[in-house]
C-alpha cells in the first residue's frame, strides 16, 4: 500500500467516525473512541511503527464501539497487507461477517478483498493500462468502442484516437472556423456535435453540425446554454439555460429550437454540473449542489418529463454523476464519502434506487474521467495525476545566497499546493490542496502535522491571513454567489463579508478591507478599500493595476504593478513611488516583515526557472536571489524573513486505463 492509500484511509477512517454515532454511547465514550483510532492512525502512518499499530487496532476491534471497532479491522487489515501477512485476507472478512451494518468499512473490506481476488472481488472486474502516456486523448469513447473523440477548439476538427491501433486521425472542418466555443457534445449516433458558443459581439448561440462541418445552423441564441447530453432518438439537448436570473434544466428541440424547462434553480450556474438520459430516454440524472445544503453535491434522478424527483444515494459527502451503464440498470458516481475519491455504483429500476451503493473501484482518483463503455462492457477512463509540491529552504536576503536549499517536504495530498502564505506568528503555513474541491490546509512549521479547514463554501481562491492569525480571509463560492469571507482557523466557522471582490486582504488595524476590482487579472482594475464598519469605500490605486500587491508591515503603504512598473503608494491615496520597471512582466509582491525590501516573483510561464529579487522599499538597486527552483509557482517568504516555501508545479501525467469485465452480464448476453 502506497503513502497516498494509507492517507486515504486514514481520512475514511475519521469521516466513517463523524458519519455515525451509535445512540447507546455517551459522547464521552465515543470521543475516546475517536481518540484512540487517531492515535492508533498516528503510530502507523506518522511514526512507521506497524507493530504498535497493529496492537492498538486489535484493541479497537474488540470495543463496545461498533464504527470505530470495524474502522480499525480495516485499518489492521492494511497493516497486515503492508507486512505481505496473509491475514489481512482473514480480517476483511471479519469486517463482512461480525460489521454487516457499517457500510462504508463494508465497502473498503470488500474492495480490499477485490484487490487481493478474496470474496467480494466476483472474478470480473479488472483495470488494465492502455497508454501511460495519454496527452491528448480524451473526449468521448464512440458506442462502437474503436475511437476516443474530442473536439479540436482551435479550428473545430474532430481527433480521434483509434483504441486498437493507437493511431490518431482528424475529421477536418469544412464549416467556418467557430470562435469562443464553450461545451460540445457529441451525438448519441456520433454524427452530429451540439455546442455552445459566444459570437465576437458576445452573443450566445447554440449551435449543431455534422463531423465534418456541414450542416451547420444556430439552434437556439436567446439565452446562454450549456449542453449536456443528445436524447437517444436525437430530438433534444439535454443542456443548462440562464434566463431572468435563474438557472434552468431543459430540453431544446433539435428540430425547432423551442424550450421545455425540466427544473429551475437559484443555486449559481456552477452548482449543476453535469446532467444525462438514460439509454431508453426514460429519465435524467443530474449532479446539483442545492440551495441552502451544505457545499456537496449530489445525483438526482428524475423522469424524462421533469417529474418525480428523487435524491439518488444520499450522502453527506461529494458525490458527481459520471454515466449511466449502458444496460440503464444502474448509474455511477464519483464519490469521497470513503475519505478517497471512488467509483460508487448503484442501481436503478423504474426511476427509483434499488438497495445501498456499492463501492466499484477504490481510489479512482479525483482527476479521473470515464469516457464511456465498450460494447462488451468495458469502460474506459483517463486519469490525471498533477506532479510537484511544497518545498521548503532558507535564504540570507542580504547576500541573495541560498542558505538552505529547497527541498521538498510530505503532504497529505500530493501536487503542488496552490497559494502558501504564513501565519503572521510564522508557526503556520496555510495552502489549498485541489482534490476535486479546494481544501485548506493548515501546517505546523515546527512538526509538519497538518490538519484541514472545511468552511461552508464551494470553491475557494486568493487566500491570505487576517493580521491577528485567527482567520483566513478568501474569496469563495456559495451555492448562490461568489464573495469575500472570513474563515475561523480553528472551527472553519464561515462570515460573510463583502461581495465578489478579489485578492482581499485585511490592514493591521483589522477593520479595512483592501481588495483589487474587476479586470484585476486581466486588463487591469482598482485597488480599493472598505472600513467593514460603516461600508465606506474609497479608491487607493486607479484603474490598470494588476496581479498581486502587498502590504507594509504597518499597514499604511500598498506595493502593487501597473504598466510593467512596481510601484507603492499610501493606503490614503496620494502619488504612487515608482520602485523599478523592466525586470519581468508580472510579479508577485510581498513586503518584508522589517519593511526594509520588498520580495517581488517574476510570474513565469510553468517550464521556466522562476526569478526573485530582493529590492530596497525606500528605493534602490534589485539584488537577485541565487535562487533557481524550476517550475516555481509561488515563493513564500517566513515572517522571520530567512526561511521561505514555494509550491512547484511539474505539470501532469495522464494515463489511459480501461476497467475490463466492467458489465459481465453485457460481455456474457454477447
Amino acid at each position: 500500500m502506497n503513502r497516498r492509500s494509507v492517507g486515504g484511509l486514514a481520512i475514511a477512517a475519521v469521516a466513517a467516525l463523524l458519519l455515525y454515532v451509535p445512540p447507546a454511547l455517551t459522547a464521552q465514550s465515543q470521543d475516546k473512541a475517536e481518540a484512540a483510532l487517531k492515535a492508533a492512525m498516528d503510530k502507523e502512518v506518522v511514526d512507521g511503527n506497524l507493530k504498535a499499530a497493529i496492537e492498538q487496532y486489535k484493541k479497537l476491534a474488540e470495543g463496545a464501539n461498533k464504527p470505530v471497532a470495524a474502522r480499525a479491522l480495516v485499518r489492521l487489515g492494511g497493516c497486515y497487507e503492508k507486512q505481505g501477512n496473509a491475514d489481512a485476507r482473514k480480517t476483511y472478512e471479519q469486517v463482512l461477517s461480525k460489521f454487516g451494518d457499517q457500510k462504508d468499512a463494508v465497502a473498503e473490506a470488500r474492495a480490499r478483498l477485490a484487490a487481493l481476488g478474496g470474496v467480494g472481488a466476483g472474478g470480473a472486474l479488472a483495470a488494465r493500462r492502455i497508454l501511460a502516456d495519454a496527452s491528448g486523448v480524451y473526449g468521448v469513447l464512440t458506442a462502437d468502442g474503436k475511437y476516443i473523440r474530442r473536439m479540436d477548439y482551435g479550428t473545430g476538427d474532430v481527433v480521434q484516437f483509434e483504441v486498437a491501433s493507437g493511431q490518431r486521425s482528424r475529421i477536418t472542418n469544412k464549416g467556418p472556423f467557430e470562435h469562443y466555443v464553450e461545451a460540445y457534445v457529441f451525438s448519441r449516433d456520433g454524427k452530429q456535435i451540439v455546442y455552445d458558443r459566444l459570437t465576437k459581439d458576445g452573443a450566445p448561440e447554440l449551435r449543431i453540425r455534422n463531423l465534418d462541418g456541414s450542416g451547420l445552423r444556430t439552434l437556439y441564441s436567446e439565452s446562454a446554454t450549456q449542453p449536456f447530453d443528445w436524447s437517444p432518438d436525437a430530438g433534444s439537448i439535454l443542456a443548462l439555460r440562464e434566463r431572468n436570473k435563474a438557472i434552468e434544466l431543459t430540453l431544446i428541440s433539435t428540430a425547432d429550437g423551442s424550450v421545455r424547462v425540466l427544473r429551475s434553480t437559484a443555486s449559481a450556474w456552477y452548482m449543476l454540473t453535469s446532467a444525462s438520459f438514460s439509454p431508453d430516454g426514460r429519465f435524467v440524472a443530474f449532479s446539483l449542489v442545492r440551495e441552502g445544503s451544505p457545499p456537496n453535491g449530489d445525483v438526482f434522478l428524475m423522469t424524462a418529463d421533469g417529474r418525480n424527483e428523487v435524491v439518488v444515494a444520499g450522502h453527506p459527502a461529494e458525490d458527481r454523476l459520471l454515466a449511466w451503464t449502458p444496460d440503464g440498470r444502474s448509474l455511477l458516481f464519483l464519490s469521497d464519502r470513503s475519505g478517497t475519491w471512488d467509483i460508487w455504483t448503484v442501481h436503478i429500476t423504474g426511476g427509483k434506487q434499488q438497495g445501498e451503493p456499492e463501492l466499484l473501484k477504490k481510489d479512482f482518483g479525483y482527476g479521473a474521467k470515464v469516457l464511456g463503455f465498450a460494447p462488451d462492457g468495458s469502460c474506459y477512463y483517463r486519469n490525471v495525476t498533477r506532479l510537484g509540491g511544497l518545498y521548503e529552504g532558507a535564504v540570507d536576503l542580504e547576500t541573495g545566497k541560498v542558505l538552505v536549499p529547497p527541498a521538498p517536504v510530505t503532504t497529505r495530498y500530493t501536487g503542488p499546493p496552490s497559494l502558501p502564505t504564513w501565519s503572521p506568528d510564522g508557526n503556520s503555513l496555510l495552502y489549498a490542496a485541489w482534490r476535486g474541491k479546494n481544501i485548506l490546509t493548515i501546517r505546523s512549521t515546527a512538526t509538519g502535522e497538518e490538519r484541514f479547514l472545511s468552511p461552508r463554501l464551494r470553491e475557494i481562491y486568493d487566500i491570505s491571513w487576517a493580521p491577528d492569525g485567527h482567520s483566513v480571509l478568501a474569496y469563495g463560492m456559495t451555492e448562490r454567489e461568489g464573495g469575500v469571507f472570513r474563515i475561523d482557523a480553528e472551527t472553519s466557522e464561515t462570515t460573510k463579508l463583502a461581495g465578489a471582490f478579489r485578492a482581499p486582504m485585511l490592514c493591521p488595524d483589522g477593520k479595512t478591507l483592501v481588495f483589487m476590482g474587476e479586470g484585476a487579472f486581466s486588463g487591469g482594475g482598482e485597488i480599493r478599500k472598505r472600513n467593514l464598519d460603516t461600508g465606506e469605500e474609497s479608491v487607493v490605486v486607479k484603474r490598470g493595476a494588476i496581479g498581486g500587491y502587498g502590504f507594509s508591515p504597518d499597514g499604511r503603504q500598498l506595493v502593487f504593478q501597473v504598466d510593467g512598473a512596481v510601484k507603492t503608494v499610501s493606503l490614503n491615496g496620494g502619488e504612487p513611488r515608482e520602485l523599478f520597471r523592466g525586470l519581468a512582466q508580472y510579479y508577485w509582491l510581498k513586503w518584508t516583515t522589517d519593511g526594509r525590501y520588498i520580495v517581488a516573483q517574476a510570474l513565469a510561464a510553468a517550464a521556466a526557472t522562476s526569478e526573485i529579487w530582493r529590492v530596497p522599499a525606500q528605493g534602490g538597486t534589485p539584488l537577485k536571489l541565487d535562487l533557481s527552483v524550476p517550475k516555481m509557482e509561488l515563493f513564500a517568504l517566513h515572517p522571520d524573513n530567512r526561511r521561505f516555501a514555494c509550491s512547484v508545479n511539474e505539470g501532469s501525467k495522464s494515463e489511459l486505463w480501461v476497467l475490463e469485465n466492467f458489465l459481465p452480464t453485457a460481455k456474457a448476453a454477447k
